[in-house]
């Protein structure tokens, strides 16, 4: 939690310190869900879906339509060349950021650097967090626009590997030849640099590998 807030993904509410005279308008709880395979590793989970009276917040929230790419379609067309790569946008959901009007229905407690010994402080949420519905919807609209938004700059191949391969954060692709998925990690990665930053590069090409960032 402390490294959301270092990164500004989540910011105090202004005046909001606990206290005599403290009145909350209810705060979302949060745990932590940890990977057995990446103990180290841990996910802030917002429990948007936790009820008051019967009500949750993601009932009240729009969700958005489903515009995740076909998995059988990326996964049909990753087969198709004996050069792959595959990569992920690092911490895709944080990276969009929750209109300021908005950040107030993402309030949560926790302590001032995270010492547990003092007093805890209303916190909101400036990106979008995992737990709530609306959260995969705009992280992919996001991601699609960038693409729309700066596709010009690049070979028409990559914008459109970004529109029609990605599987939320993740982007498996295959190419004929080496020098042809050379050139789509060099775009891709300048590509995608305008608004998100890719990592976990793999392929099965030595010579691609060298160009990986």
């Amino acid at each position: 939690m402390q490294q959301t807030i270092d990164k500004g993904y989540a910011v105090v509410v202004p005046g909001m310190q606990l206290g005599p005279g403290y009145r909350s308008k209810g705060n979302l709880p949060h745990h932590a869900v940890i990977n057995p395979r990446k103990p180290s590793r841990v996910r802030v989970v917002l429990d948007c879906a936790a009820k008051v009276a019967g009500k949750s917040l993601n009932d009240l929230l729009y969700q958005g339509p489903d515009t995740t790419a076909c998995l059988v379609g990326i996964l049909l067309r990753f087969r198709r060349g004996p050069v792959a790569v595959s990569a992920d946008v690092e911490e895709m959901f944080m990276q969009v950021k929750v209109s300021k009007p908005d950040c107030g229905v993402l309030p949560f407690l926790w302590w001032p650097k995270s010492d547990i010994e003092k007093e805890p402080v209303e916190y909101q949420m400036t990106s979008h967090p995992f737990g709530a519905i609306f959260s995969p919807f705009c992280a992919n609209s996001a991601l699609m626009k960038t693409a729309q938004k700066f596709s010009s700059d690049c070979d028409s191949s990559v914008g459109e590997s970004v529109l029609n391969n990605f599987y939320v954060d993740d982007c498996p692709v295959s190419f004929p030849n080496d020098e042809d998925t050379k050139s789509f990690v060099v775009q891709l990665n300048e590509l995608m640099a305008r608004g998100f930053k890719l990592k976990k590069w793999v392929t099965n090409s030595e010579m691609v590998r060298k160009v990986f960032p």
